[in-house]
C-alpha cells in the first residue's frame, strides 16, 4: 500500500473483555508507529470500559448488534476513516466497511466474505499455535509496521485507585491490607472448575490467615452463592469479601491491581489482572480451541493448571461427557501455586 501515512485508523473489536483487552497492543503499536493519527475504536458496550480513556485510543464507538447494515455504513462512512482493520471479523462490519468506501480494509484472508478485504493478511487463528496478542498484530503488517512484543497498557488512574479503596475499606480490609482475589466466573467458552472446588480454596487460604475478595458480575450473583456454600468452619472474621457487580471494569482493575495474586478460569477478568500486573493463577482445559498458547495470561507473571494424566481419548480433547477432566487439577496445587505469589512481598 501506499506509504503515506494514514490520517484516521478504524479498529474494529467488537466482541468480549477479554478479547478487547488483548487487541490493546495493537492500538498502542499503530500510536507509537504513527503519533498523529487518529485511532478509533469500534467496540460492544459490554466492553467500552477497556478502551475509554485509554491514551493509545482517541474516540470510540459503540456497535449495536441491532443496528441495520445501512446505518452502520452510513455511521463508518462520517467517521471518514482511511484504514479499517478487522481484529475480529464479522460479515457485517466487514461489509458494511467496504460500502462506507473506507480505502484499505485490512482482515484475514481464509473467511467466505474475505475478498471484502483489500489488504488479506494469511493466517489461520484455528491452528492456535500462537497467542492471540500475535495474531491481532499481524494486521498491522499491511501498514508497513513491525510490531515486536508489546505488554499491554492499561493504566488505573488515581481516582479509580481510591474508589477501589474506600470500597474495600467499607468491607473490613484497611489500605494497605493484603488480600487474595478469587473469580470464579466465566462466559462459557471455555470449561472451569466446579464451584465446590472454588469453594475449597477459600476455605483452605481462610484458614491460613489470607483475605479473600470474591469478584463477579450480577448475573454470576447464582455462582457465587453455589461457590459460597462450599465455604465451610470460616468464623466471620475470616469470611471472603464479595464484589458482586459493584464496580466498572476500571474500578476493578484497580481492585485486582492491589492484590498479592488473582485466580480464576480461562476469562476476561484473567486478562485484566494480567494487564495491571498482578501476579495470576489460571486454569484452563484441554480443549484445543481454548489452549493457553493462545489465550493464556499475557505478559505478567503467571502460572497455568490445566488438566493432565487423562487416560479417556475424549477428555484430551476437552469432549468428554462423561467425566469432568478439571477435577483433575487438585486443591493442593491450586494452593501451592497461590502461596508462591502471597509470600512475596513486592510483584514481579
Amino acid at each position: 500500500m501506499s506509504e503515506t501515512k494514514p490520517e484516521h485508523i478504524l479498529i474494529a473489536r467488537t466482541d468480549k473483555v477479554g478479547d478487547l483487552l488483548l487487541s490493546l497492543p495493537v492500538f498502542q503499536t499503530l500510536k507509537a508507529a504513527f503519533p498523529e493519527t487518529r485511532l478509533t475504536a469500534l467496540v460492544s458496550s459490554y466492553a467500552k470500559d477497556i478502551v475509554q480513556n485509554h491514551p493509545a485510543v482517541d474516540r470510540v464507538e459503540l456497535f449495536d448488534p441491532q443496528e441495520s447494515l445501512w446505518v452502520l455504513a452510513g455511521r463508518l462512512k462520517a467517521l471518514k476513516p482511511d484504514v479499517y482493520i478487522a481484529l475480529y471479523p464479522r460479515p457485517k462490519q466487514a461489509l458494511a466497511a467496504w460500502m462506507a468506501g473506507i480505502p484499505v480494509r485490512i482482515g484475514t484472508a481464509y473467511r467466505w466474505y474475505s475478498f471484502l478485504f483489500n489488504q488479506k493478511v494469511r493466517v489461520h487463528r484455528s491452528v492456535c499455535d500462537r497467542h492471540e496478542v500475535e495474531y491481532n498484530l499481524d494486521l498491522v503488517a499491511p501498514l508497513g509496521v513491525a510490531p515486536g512484543h508489546p505488554k499491554i497498557q492499561f493504566p488505573v488512574s488515581d481516582n479509580e485507585r481510591a474508589f477501589a479503596g474506600d470500597l474495600l475499606k467499607e468491607k473490613g480490609i484497611p489500605h494497605q491490607s493484603r488480600y487474595v482475589v478469587v473469580h470464579p466466573g466465566h462466559k462459557g467458552s471455555a470449561q472451569n472448575w466446579k464451584p465446590e472446588r472454588y469453594g475449597q480454596v477459600i476455605s483452605q487460604l481462610s484458614y491460613r490467615g489470607r483475605k479473600v475478595v470474591i469478584t463477579g458480575g450480577q448475573d454470576e450473583t447464582p455462582l457465587i452463592s453455589q461457590v459460597m456454600t462450599h465455604v465451610r468452619g470460616v468464623s466471620q472474621e475470616q469470611k471472603p469479601v464479595l464484589l458482586i457487580g459493584e464496580c466498572s471494569l476500571r474500578q476493578l482493575a484497580a481492585v485486582y491491581e492491589r492484590a498479592d495474586c488473582f485466580l480464576s478460569g480461562s476469562t476476561g477478568t484473567l486478562h485484566l489482572a494480567a494487564a495491571v500486573g498482578t501476579p495470576t493463577v489460571a486454569l484452563f482445559c484441554t480443549i484445543p480451541q481454548t489452549t493457553p498458547v493462545r489465550w493464556g495470561p499475557w505478559g505478567n507473571v503467571s502460572t497455568i493448571l490445566m488438566p493432565r494424566n487423562l487416560q479417556c481419548p475424549e477428555c484430551q480433547l476437552g469432549v468428554c461427557k462423561i467425566h469432568d477432566t478439571m477435577d483433575s487439577i487438585k486443591v493442593d496445587e491450586v494452593l501451592d501455586a497461590m502461596e508462591k505469589y502471597i509470600k512475596k512481598e513486592n510483584k514481579a
